[in-house]
Order: C-alpha cells, then structure tokens, then sequence
C-alpha cells in the first residue's frame, strides 16, 4: 500500500463507500431470498408454520463456500418430517471445483435451495426425478456439513435470478412433498 493510496482512501471516505455497498448488496440478497423462499413456503404451506419468517445467516468468509447468503425455513407444519430439516433458500459463491463445473470461469454463484438434514434416500430420489425430466436446474452435494443435494442453477444477474427462481419454484412444487414421505416408500 502506499502512501497516496491511504490518503486517497481517507480523503474520499473508500472505506465508508465499500461498507455502504457491501450493507446494500447483502440488504437486496437478504430480500431476494426473503421473497423467493416465501414463494416456496406457500407452494407446500402443511410442512411450515404459518408465516415463517426465515433464520438469514451471511458469511463473507471463505470456508465450505466462497460467501453465502442463506434464509432457512424449518419444516415443522403437518407433513413435515421428524427432525430438524430445514428449507434452505440461498446464493453461494463457491469454486466451480466444488460443482464439478469446468464451463464456469470465476465463482459459481449458486442460486437454490436444499432441504438441510434431509434423508438421503430421498435426496438422491430427488436429484434422479431431476435428472430423468430434463429439468434446467443443476444438482449438487452442499459444500457445507451437512451434505445434502442442492438444486441450483449459476446466477449471473438479477433476470437470471427471477428465471431460476421461478423454475426453483415449480421443481418444488412438483418434489416438495417428497421430503414428507419415509424413505423406504419411495
């Protein structure tokens, strides 16, 4: 760094802007997902609560992901499944190694959902219905612990978010339901 860099930097308060960018980008991310996983909810209302309200979590921090911004919503309405799995709407910016994607330069941003501690048989159920359908959503093991699959499409703008939540939408809820059945009866 030099010393025209920090005067420049201090003079034009650099710092402040980027914090204000930074706060404002997470704010539209945050409301984004907010939205998108309402609309989720509402396709299969007996496996939440009424009006969640979602647990948001934001992490510049590189770890399992690049950053992540995540809104979870627990399932816990009549057909919901014993345990603690949770509707994870989210954007993660992870290396495009992580994916198995080789046709993306940069970072994957990841725009989907996963249902978190889901059962596996189910998940894989899941991702093959996905598959053989020809359905225009990826699928994917989550970078995080709990390594459920995550369907997804890579997110390049605010139009690609609007197009892949809509498809994330109907994917959810054509296989919703599926998340409230015993695994050995798929």
């Amino acid at each position: 760094m030099t010393d025209e860099f920090l005067t420049e930097g201090l003079r034009n308060d650099r710092y402040l802007k980027a914090i204000r960018l930074i706060d404002e980008f997470e704010d539209q991310i945050e409301a984004t997902l907010r939205e998108f996983g309402q609309r989720m909810v509402d396709e299969h209302p007996s496996l939440f609560e009424p009006n969640p309200r979602g647990d948001k979590n934001t992490n510049r921090t590189a770890n399992s992901s690049l950053a992540h911004s995540r809104v979870d919503y627990p399932l816990v309405g009549d057909r919901a499944p014993e345990g603690d799995q949770r509707l994870n709407v989210h954007l993660y910016w992870v290396d495009p190694t992580q994916y198995d994607r080789t046709d993306v330069d940069g970072a994957i941003r990841a725009f989907g959902y996963k249902i978190k501690w889901a059962d596996h048989d189910i998940d894989d159920h899941v991702a093959d219905q996905t598959r053989a359908e020809g359905w225009s959503v990826r699928t994917s093991e989550s970078p995080f612990k709990d390594s459920n699959v995550t369907f997804y499409r890579h997110v390049s703008s605010a139009k690609d978010i609007e197009e892949t939540a809509a498809v994330l939408v109907e994917h959810f809820s054509e296989f919703g339901n599926e998340y409230a059945t015993e695994s050995d009866s798929i």
